[in-house]
């Protein structure tokens, strides 16, 4: 389905990003793997592509800088031939207490989950259309849209990612550059096993369990690598500015 294609997935070494990245290599893409500062991380991710019969490279690279993405684009594009796929998937998550959180921490988190996603897209897009288009796919979160105590900053780079996305199709549209988001709600990745198997946090999680509508708290990143392929397919050319939420019926209300 995607044979030809070069795709670049930031955060791909691990979790969401990870997936993504394995979905579309099993798929006939060529995969950059990007991983934020540690090119080993990739590497491995890279080895299991190419175990199962795929095609991919490891890079490093740090989102915040714009000559670091500059570099990275113009890396993919040379080794590989250019590029037709973009996934921002790098993000970092933690609380940001009010009255307890430095300028530093909250700075980080924008500069990574909202200015690395527009740097990583206005670096990629005159290369999408000097291929007369391409895909691009933004990770943002459930917490777009269901408000969460200690993690407003987290939850407003998120909702940031929707609009963001929206706003550029009106851009990239007449392009044929479709640029969709994803919204995933608790998923099951290495970020947050220390919380999951942490036996302190066994209330929190039953609460979890309680306020989440299916019969599964946190979804795989497999399951969200599925909407992720969709979205890079020709099945959905008719999509621009959309965010799929898959959350496990989260943000629909309290069953």
């Amino acid at each position: 389905m995607l044979s030809g294609k070069i795709a670049i997935v930031t955060g791909g070494s691990s979790g969401i990003g990870e997936a993504i990245a394995k979905a579309l290599a099993k798929d006939g893409a060529t995969v950059a793997v990007v991983a934020s500062s540690t090119l080993s991380k990739a590497e491995e991710v890279c080895r299991s592509i190419r175990a199962d019969g795929g095609s991919a490279s490891a890079h490093v690279t740090d989102v915040r800088s714009t000559g670091d993405v500059a570099a990275l684009i113009a890396k993919v594009c040379e080794t590989h031939g250019g590029l037709d796929i973009l996934v921002n998937s790098a993000g970092v998550y933690y609380p940001t207490f009010l009255g307890e959180t430095s300028g530093e921490a909250s700075s980080r988190m924008i500069d990574v989950n909202l200015k690395g996603v527009w740097n990583c897209i206005n670096a990629a897009v005159p290369k999408l259309k000097q291929r007369g288009g391409g895909k691009i796919v933004n990770v943002s979160s459930v917490s777009a849209y269901v408000g969460i105590s200690g993690f407003s900053i987290y939850c407003a780079t998120k909702a940031a990612i929707v609009m963001l996305t929206r706003s550029l199709a009106c851009d990239l549209a007449p392009f044929d550059i479709n640029i969709n988001a994803i919204a995933p709600g608790n998923t099951e990745t290495p970020m947050n096993e220390s919380f999951r198997t942490n036996a302190a946090n066994v209330e929190y999680l039953k609460a979890m369990e309680k306020a989440t509508p299916s019969n599964t708290t946190f979804s795989q990143p497999s399951e969200i690598a599925e909407v992720a392929r969709f979205l890079v397919s020709n099945a959905s050319r008719a999509m621009h500015g959309s965010t799929i939420l898959i959350d496990e019926g989260i943000s629909a209300g309290i069953g």
